[in-house]
Protein backbone atom coordinates (compact mmCIF):
# COMPACT_ATOMS: atom_id res chain seq x y z
CA UNK A 1 0.00 0.00 0.00
CA UNK A 2 3.07 2.54 0.68
CA UNK A 3 4.35 1.72 -2.37
CA UNK A 4 1.16 2.75 -4.70
CA UNK A 5 0.95 5.82 -2.77
CA UNK A 6 4.66 6.50 -3.29
CA UNK A 7 4.09 6.20 -6.83
CA UNK A 8 0.96 8.48 -6.76
CA UNK A 9 2.83 10.48 -5.32
CA UNK A 10 5.88 10.71 -7.47
CA UNK A 11 2.97 11.41 -10.59
CA UNK A 12 1.27 14.27 -8.76
CA UNK A 13 4.54 15.50 -8.48
CA UNK A 14 5.83 15.20 -12.27
CA UNK A 15 2.40 16.87 -12.85
CA UNK A 16 2.59 19.81 -10.95
CA UNK A 17 6.26 20.15 -12.19
CA UNK A 18 5.64 19.65 -15.79
CA UNK A 19 2.58 22.26 -15.10
CA UNK A 20 4.84 24.67 -13.60
CA UNK A 21 6.88 24.67 -16.56
CA UNK A 22 4.05 24.71 -18.95
CA UNK A 23 2.75 27.89 -17.20
CA UNK A 24 6.65 29.53 -16.59
CA UNK A 25 7.08 28.75 -20.73
CA UNK A 26 3.64 30.78 -21.75
CA UNK A 27 4.42 33.64 -19.33
CA UNK A 28 7.57 33.87 -21.05
CA UNK A 29 6.07 34.02 -24.27
CA UNK A 30 3.20 35.95 -23.50
CA UNK A 31 5.59 39.14 -22.17
CA UNK A 32 8.07 38.78 -24.93
CA UNK A 33 4.39 39.14 -27.42
CA UNK A 34 3.42 42.16 -25.50
CA UNK A 35 6.73 43.97 -25.98
CA UNK A 36 6.77 43.22 -29.45
CA UNK A 37 3.20 44.62 -30.06
CA UNK A 38 4.05 47.64 -27.63
CA UNK A 39 7.59 48.43 -30.19
CA UNK A 40 5.24 48.48 -32.87
CA UNK A 41 2.26 50.77 -32.18
CA UNK A 42 2.96 54.09 -34.16
CA UNK A 43 1.29 55.75 -31.14
CA UNK A 44 3.30 55.39 -28.37
CA UNK A 45 7.16 55.80 -27.32
CA UNK A 46 9.46 58.95 -27.13
CA UNK A 47 9.90 59.86 -30.77
CA UNK A 48 9.22 63.38 -30.71
CA UNK A 49 10.42 64.51 -27.31
CA UNK A 50 13.73 65.21 -28.49
CA UNK A 51 14.63 68.38 -30.35
CA UNK A 52 18.34 67.00 -30.79
CA UNK A 53 19.87 70.44 -30.04
CA UNK A 54 19.30 74.08 -30.72
CA UNK A 55 16.97 75.04 -33.07
CA UNK A 56 14.34 77.94 -33.36
CA UNK A 57 11.80 77.82 -31.29
CA UNK A 58 8.83 77.12 -33.44
CA UNK A 59 9.97 74.53 -36.32
CA UNK A 60 8.69 72.01 -38.49
CA UNK A 61 10.82 69.37 -40.30
CA UNK A 62 10.02 66.75 -42.65
CA UNK A 63 5.78 67.28 -41.85
CA UNK A 64 3.42 67.81 -44.60
CA UNK A 65 2.69 71.31 -44.44
CA UNK A 66 -1.03 72.77 -46.10
CA UNK A 67 0.24 70.22 -49.24
CA UNK A 68 4.16 70.63 -49.12
CA UNK A 69 6.60 68.95 -47.33
CA UNK A 70 9.24 71.30 -45.72
CA UNK A 71 11.79 72.76 -43.06
CA UNK A 72 10.61 75.42 -41.58
CA UNK A 73 11.76 78.09 -38.64
CA UNK A 74 10.73 80.88 -37.20
CA UNK A 75 12.41 82.70 -34.04
CA UNK A 76 10.81 84.46 -31.30
CA UNK A 77 12.09 88.33 -31.01
CA UNK A 78 11.92 89.23 -27.00
CA UNK A 79 10.91 93.05 -26.25
CA UNK A 80 14.70 93.32 -24.60
CA UNK A 81 16.46 93.01 -27.93
CA UNK A 82 17.58 89.94 -28.18
CA UNK A 83 16.47 86.10 -30.11
CA UNK A 84 16.37 82.96 -28.41
CA UNK A 85 17.29 79.20 -29.56
CA UNK A 86 17.13 76.55 -27.51
CA UNK A 87 16.44 72.31 -27.41
CA UNK A 88 16.66 69.32 -25.16
CA UNK A 89 19.26 66.68 -26.10
CA UNK A 90 18.53 62.94 -24.93
CA UNK A 91 21.65 61.38 -24.32
CA UNK A 92 20.69 57.89 -22.96
CA UNK A 93 16.81 56.54 -22.35
CA UNK A 94 15.94 53.40 -19.70
CA UNK A 95 12.45 52.16 -20.30
CA UNK A 96 11.13 49.17 -17.73
CA UNK A 97 7.78 47.48 -18.44
CA UNK A 98 6.17 45.61 -15.73
CA UNK A 99 3.64 43.43 -16.54
CA UNK A 100 0.62 41.33 -15.18
CA UNK A 101 -1.03 38.71 -17.01
CA UNK A 102 -4.86 38.01 -16.03
CA UNK A 103 -6.32 35.55 -17.98
CA UNK A 104 -7.41 36.90 -21.67
CA UNK A 105 -6.56 40.88 -20.18
CA UNK A 106 -3.04 42.31 -19.50
CA UNK A 107 -1.63 46.05 -18.23
CA UNK A 108 1.93 47.06 -18.95
CA UNK A 109 3.33 49.79 -16.56
CA UNK A 110 5.73 51.59 -18.96
CA UNK A 111 8.48 53.45 -17.21
CA UNK A 112 11.32 55.84 -18.64
CA UNK A 113 13.80 57.37 -17.04
CA UNK A 114 15.96 59.80 -19.52
CA UNK A 115 19.18 61.67 -19.03
CA UNK A 116 19.78 64.61 -21.13
CA UNK A 117 21.31 68.44 -21.99
CA UNK A 118 19.01 71.55 -21.98
CA UNK A 119 20.96 74.29 -23.87
CA UNK A 120 20.06 77.89 -24.95
CA UNK A 121 21.30 80.74 -27.13
CA UNK A 122 20.56 84.04 -27.15
CA UNK A 123 21.72 86.58 -29.44
CA UNK A 124 21.68 90.47 -29.42
CA UNK A 125 19.24 91.05 -32.34
CA UNK A 126 21.02 93.94 -33.17
CA UNK A 127 24.49 92.76 -33.88
CA UNK A 128 23.58 88.97 -33.94
CA UNK A 129 25.98 88.39 -31.29
CA UNK A 130 25.82 85.93 -28.48
CA UNK A 131 24.92 86.96 -25.23
CA UNK A 132 27.02 84.53 -23.14
CA UNK A 133 25.03 85.32 -19.78
CA UNK A 134 22.00 83.98 -21.10
CA UNK A 135 23.59 81.57 -23.62
CA UNK A 136 24.30 77.97 -21.39
CA UNK A 137 23.17 74.30 -21.05
CA UNK A 138 22.00 72.19 -18.43
CA UNK A 139 22.23 68.57 -17.51
CA UNK A 140 18.55 66.74 -16.58
CA UNK A 141 16.85 63.54 -15.14
CA UNK A 142 13.15 63.12 -16.39
CA UNK A 143 11.01 60.26 -15.14
CA UNK A 144 7.37 59.68 -17.58
CA UNK A 145 5.38 56.93 -17.12
CA UNK A 146 2.30 55.35 -18.71
CA UNK A 147 -0.37 52.17 -18.23
CA UNK A 148 -0.95 50.06 -21.28
CA UNK A 149 -3.83 47.92 -21.66
CA UNK A 150 -4.07 44.66 -23.82
CA UNK A 151 -6.45 42.33 -24.75
CA UNK A 152 -5.55 38.52 -25.94
CA UNK A 153 -8.05 37.24 -29.47
CA UNK A 154 -8.14 34.37 -31.23
CA UNK A 155 -5.54 34.00 -33.96
CA UNK A 156 -5.48 30.90 -36.34
CA UNK A 157 -2.33 31.87 -37.63
CA UNK A 158 -0.32 32.05 -34.57
CA UNK A 159 1.30 28.85 -33.08
CA UNK A 160 -0.04 29.49 -29.78
CA UNK A 161 -3.58 29.95 -30.87
CA UNK A 162 -3.85 33.68 -29.73
CA UNK A 163 -2.13 36.74 -30.16
CA UNK A 164 -2.75 40.12 -28.22
CA UNK A 165 -3.75 43.06 -29.13
CA UNK A 166 -3.65 47.18 -27.11
CA UNK A 167 -6.90 48.07 -26.66
CA UNK A 168 -5.85 51.13 -24.63
CA UNK A 169 -3.49 53.43 -22.48
CA UNK A 170 -3.37 56.70 -20.27
CA UNK A 171 -1.46 59.70 -21.42
CA UNK A 172 2.12 59.33 -20.86
CA UNK A 173 2.91 62.07 -17.87
CA UNK A 174 6.20 62.92 -15.52
CA UNK A 175 8.84 65.17 -15.78
CA UNK A 176 11.11 66.67 -13.38
CA UNK A 177 11.28 68.16 -10.06
CA UNK A 178 8.10 69.41 -8.73
CA UNK A 179 7.94 72.88 -9.07
CA UNK A 180 5.54 73.15 -12.01
CA UNK A 181 2.82 70.78 -13.56
CA UNK A 182 0.33 70.21 -15.89
CA UNK A 183 -3.06 70.50 -14.77
CA UNK A 184 -5.23 70.55 -18.21
CA UNK A 185 -5.23 71.16 -21.83
CA UNK A 186 -8.13 71.87 -24.11
CA UNK A 187 -8.19 71.98 -27.50
CA UNK A 188 -10.38 73.72 -29.31
CA UNK A 189 -11.52 74.01 -33.41
CA UNK A 190 -10.22 77.93 -34.57
CA UNK A 191 -12.47 79.90 -37.19
CA UNK A 192 -11.24 82.09 -39.17
CA UNK A 193 -12.46 84.93 -40.80
CA UNK A 194 -11.85 88.42 -42.62
CA UNK A 195 -13.22 91.47 -40.95
CA UNK A 196 -12.98 94.60 -43.29
CA UNK A 197 -12.01 96.34 -40.12
CA UNK A 198 -9.41 94.46 -38.37
CA UNK A 199 -8.80 92.17 -41.59
CA UNK A 200 -8.05 88.17 -40.58
CA UNK A 201 -9.05 87.31 -37.29
CA UNK A 202 -10.01 83.81 -35.46
CA UNK A 203 -12.52 82.95 -33.16
CA UNK A 204 -12.85 79.79 -30.97
CA UNK A 205 -15.32 76.68 -31.90
CA UNK A 206 -16.24 73.69 -30.59
CA UNK A 207 -13.95 71.29 -28.03
CA UNK A 208 -12.48 68.96 -29.68
CA UNK A 209 -10.39 67.76 -26.91
CA UNK A 210 -10.05 67.78 -23.20
CA UNK A 211 -8.02 65.92 -20.35
CA UNK A 212 -7.43 67.15 -16.72
CA UNK A 213 -4.46 65.94 -14.38
CA UNK A 214 -7.12 64.49 -11.92
CA UNK A 215 -6.91 60.81 -12.26
CA UNK A 216 -4.60 61.34 -15.23
CA UNK A 217 -2.75 58.06 -13.86
CA UNK A 218 -6.24 55.85 -14.56
CA UNK A 219 -7.92 57.76 -18.09
CA UNK A 220 -7.30 55.21 -20.75
CA UNK A 221 -7.77 56.18 -24.22
CA UNK A 222 -9.47 54.30 -26.72
CA UNK A 223 -6.56 52.67 -28.98
CA UNK A 224 -9.29 52.97 -31.96
CA UNK A 225 -10.84 56.22 -31.26
CA UNK A 226 -7.67 58.56 -30.69
CA UNK A 227 -7.93 62.38 -31.08
CA UNK A 228 -8.15 62.92 -34.37
CA UNK A 229 -7.82 66.36 -36.32
CA UNK A 230 -8.61 67.27 -39.90
CA UNK A 231 -5.45 68.16 -41.80
CA UNK A 232 -4.94 71.72 -42.52
CA UNK A 233 -7.74 73.39 -40.22
CA UNK A 234 -6.97 75.81 -37.62
CA UNK A 235 -7.02 74.79 -33.96
CA UNK A 236 -6.48 76.80 -30.68
CA UNK A 237 -4.82 74.66 -27.75
CA UNK A 238 -5.11 76.09 -23.95
CA UNK A 239 -2.34 74.43 -21.23
CA UNK A 240 -3.41 75.43 -18.04
CA UNK A 241 -0.68 75.23 -15.77
CA UNK A 242 0.92 75.93 -11.97
CA UNK A 243 4.04 77.44 -10.86
CA UNK A 244 4.86 76.88 -7.15
CA UNK A 245 7.10 80.45 -6.91
CA UNK A 246 9.51 81.77 -6.71
CA UNK A 247 9.03 82.98 -10.36
CA UNK A 248 12.40 84.43 -13.03
CA UNK A 249 10.75 86.12 -15.76
CA UNK A 250 12.86 86.91 -18.99
CA UNK A 251 10.22 89.84 -20.68
CA UNK A 252 7.45 92.94 -19.14
CA UNK A 253 4.45 90.32 -18.96
CA UNK A 254 5.63 88.62 -15.69
CA UNK A 255 5.36 84.79 -17.34
CA UNK A 256 7.45 82.52 -15.44
CA UNK A 257 7.73 79.32 -17.32
CA UNK A 258 7.99 78.11 -21.27
CA UNK A 259 5.08 76.20 -22.84
CA UNK A 260 6.21 74.42 -25.85
CA UNK A 261 4.06 71.87 -28.37
CA UNK A 262 6.52 69.11 -29.92
CA UNK A 263 5.04 66.82 -31.80
CA UNK A 264 6.00 64.02 -34.80
CA UNK A 265 6.34 60.51 -35.20
CA UNK A 266 9.91 60.00 -35.93
CA UNK A 267 13.99 62.09 -36.01
CA UNK A 268 13.03 63.37 -39.50
CA UNK A 269 9.39 64.12 -39.08
CA UNK A 270 8.31 66.29 -35.79
CA UNK A 271 7.96 69.67 -35.19
CA UNK A 272 7.54 72.42 -32.23
CA UNK A 273 5.28 75.31 -31.35
CA UNK A 274 5.78 77.58 -28.50
CA UNK A 275 1.90 78.64 -26.49
CA UNK A 276 2.32 82.11 -24.96
CA UNK A 277 0.19 83.70 -21.97
CA UNK A 278 1.18 86.98 -23.27
CA UNK A 279 -2.22 88.19 -23.86
CA UNK A 280 -1.72 88.44 -28.00
CA UNK A 281 -2.63 86.24 -31.15
CA UNK A 282 -4.97 83.61 -29.66
CA UNK A 283 -4.72 84.26 -25.80
CA UNK A 284 -7.24 86.21 -24.11
CA UNK A 285 -5.58 87.27 -20.63
CA UNK A 286 -1.39 87.87 -19.91
CA UNK A 287 -0.41 86.22 -17.27
CA UNK A 288 -3.40 83.38 -16.24
CA UNK A 289 -1.45 80.95 -16.63
CA UNK A 290 -3.50 79.77 -19.64
CA UNK A 291 -0.85 79.47 -22.04
CA UNK A 292 -2.30 79.59 -26.00
CA UNK A 293 -1.42 78.72 -29.21
CA UNK A 294 -3.65 78.80 -32.80
CA UNK A 295 -2.12 76.65 -35.08
CA UNK A 296 -2.79 74.47 -38.20
CA UNK A 297 -2.96 71.10 -38.10
CA UNK A 298 -0.13 68.88 -40.72
CA UNK A 299 -1.34 66.55 -42.79
CA UNK A 300 -0.57 62.90 -42.33
CA UNK A 301 2.00 62.36 -45.63
CA UNK A 302 2.17 62.43 -48.87
CA UNK A 303 -0.31 59.08 -50.59
CA UNK A 304 -1.70 58.79 -46.74
CA UNK A 305 -5.44 58.95 -45.99
CA UNK A 306 -4.81 59.59 -41.95
CA UNK A 307 -1.92 58.63 -39.54
CA UNK A 308 -0.89 58.62 -36.06
CA UNK A 309 1.37 61.14 -34.63
CA UNK A 310 2.64 62.00 -30.78
CA UNK A 311 2.46 65.32 -29.21
CA UNK A 312 4.16 66.51 -26.30
CA UNK A 313 3.28 69.45 -24.15
CA UNK A 314 5.77 70.34 -22.06
CA UNK A 315 6.11 73.27 -18.98
CA UNK A 316 9.37 74.48 -17.81
CA UNK A 317 10.42 76.95 -15.43
CA UNK A 318 12.57 79.90 -15.69
CA UNK A 319 13.72 80.49 -12.27
CA UNK A 320 15.51 77.09 -11.92
CA UNK A 321 16.02 77.15 -15.72
CA UNK A 322 18.49 80.12 -15.79
CA UNK A 323 20.25 79.43 -12.64
CA UNK A 324 23.37 77.73 -12.94
CA UNK A 325 22.31 75.55 -9.50
CA UNK A 326 18.95 75.95 -9.73
CA UNK A 327 18.21 72.19 -11.42
CA UNK A 328 15.58 71.91 -14.14
CA UNK A 329 12.16 71.59 -13.20
CA UNK A 330 9.79 70.38 -16.01
CA UNK A 331 6.46 68.74 -16.42
CA UNK A 332 5.53 66.66 -19.97
CA UNK A 333 2.35 65.16 -21.14
CA UNK A 334 2.24 63.23 -24.00
CA UNK A 335 -1.45 62.19 -26.05
CA UNK A 336 -1.11 60.20 -29.43
CA UNK A 337 -3.40 61.81 -32.16
CA UNK A 338 -4.50 60.66 -35.63
CA UNK A 339 -4.51 63.31 -38.85
CA UNK A 340 -7.04 62.89 -41.10
CA UNK A 341 -7.53 64.42 -44.84
CA UNK A 342 -10.12 65.66 -45.71
CA UNK A 343 -12.66 63.11 -47.75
Amino acid sequence: MRIILNIILLVFTLFIGCTDVEQNNNDEYDKAELLRVLDEDDALGLNGFDDGGLIDLDYDTGLELFGLSRTAGDTLNYGEGYRIRFGRQITDRDRTVDFNIDGDTAVGVVSYLINGVFMAEARDTSTMEAIDSISFSKDFTSSMTRKVKYERVDDSNNPEGYSWKIIAFTPLYGGAGDKVSITSIDIYEFNLSVDEVTGLTGEEGDLVFSVSSEGIGDLYMDRDNLPTFNAFDYYVAKVTVNNNGPEYTIDSAGVGEWVMLRYGRAVNQRGRKRLNDLGNGADAVVNDNIHTKAYRMHGPGFGRQSRVFRSFYSNVDLATLFTEDGGYNSSTWSIPYSSQRPE
